[in-house]
């Protein structure tokens, strides 16, 4: 009879052990999985410390050299993704897809950042989006080569400078708007055959005399400029064959604040 009992009894606390052990179990395993998946919140911002990306509205150059004067390579749209291989002199050297080459350091956001800036436009889960070469950004080799032949990268410059100054505040299609005017210039017999020459030309864009032109040329035009006048030189034209351009007055084609005749 005491057998019986001490077995009884014995047989109930195991029972009892079991069921207090159980929930314990639970909870660790509900530890764990939580703790797994802050790590891997952790990892994917960690694995940016060596990364940057594009805090721009359009795109960011990537030059061959730390310079405004070097050819450019690619171009790192809003929101890509760069490994950081180096810094010079205000620039960063990246590697980004099949591009290699330097952006300036105030166009990019940097480590995790620059993951914040990356998540809000594209999935981090997804490919990485990164740099588009150069060729493929102006429409294809064909395009490349007829960009090359006709103007210099330093005349890039100066064009992206002087749509800065004089459509800087305006919307993109009057940025290109600006562009264009040069451009019929260039190609009107009235006029100089040169971007560098046409702006220089005597009288004829204040920011020369001024000076602030050559402000914009040393600290490197925006680059939402640079996306104006390239986009001009691939031929997108808002006004036409027009020549000249103005604020105020209510004569040739308005954009924004110009008119342009």
């Amino acid at each position: 009879m005491k057998l019986k009992t001490i077995t009884t009894i014995l047989g109930g606390a195991l029972a009892l052990c079991v069921l207090a052990v159980s929930p314990v179990k639970a909870e660790a395993m509900d530890a764990e999985v939580t703790n797994e998946s802050e790590a891997e919140d952790y990892t994917d911002i960690y694995t940016w410390e060596n990364m940057a990306a594009a805090d721009v509205q359009t795109c960011a150059n990537i030059r061959t050299a730390p310079s405004i004067d070097a050819e450019r390579t690619g171009v790192l749209n809003s929101g890509c993704a760069a490994e950081v291989t180096g810094e010079e002199n205000g620039w960063t050297k990246v590697r980004s897809g099949d591009v290699e080459g330097y952006i300036r350091s105030d166009l990019l956001a940097f480590a995790e950042e620059a993951y914040n800036l990356y998540s809000a436009k594209y999935d981090p889960e997804q490919e990485l989006q990164t740099a588009t070469p150069i060729e493929e950004h102006l429409g294809g080799a064909q395009a490349q080569q007829a960009y090359t032949a006709a103007v210099s990268s330093s005349e890039l410059d100066l064009l992206a400078a002087i749509i800065q100054c004089e459509a800087g505040g305006e919307s993109h299609q009057g940025k290109v708007a600006v562009g264009a005017v040069v451009l019929n210039r260039v190609r009107s017999e009235s006029f100089p055959d040169t971007i560098t020459d046409v702006v220089y030309q005597s009288g004829q864009f204040s920011p020369v005399a001024s000076g602030i032109l050559s402000g914009v040329l040393a600290q490197g035009a925006r680059s939402d400029c640079y996306q104006a006048a390239q986009d001009a030189l691939s031929g997108q034209n808002p006004v036409g064959d027009a020549l000249y351009f103005n604020s105020g007055y209510g004569r040739g084609i308005q954009i924004g604040n110009q008119h342009f005749y």
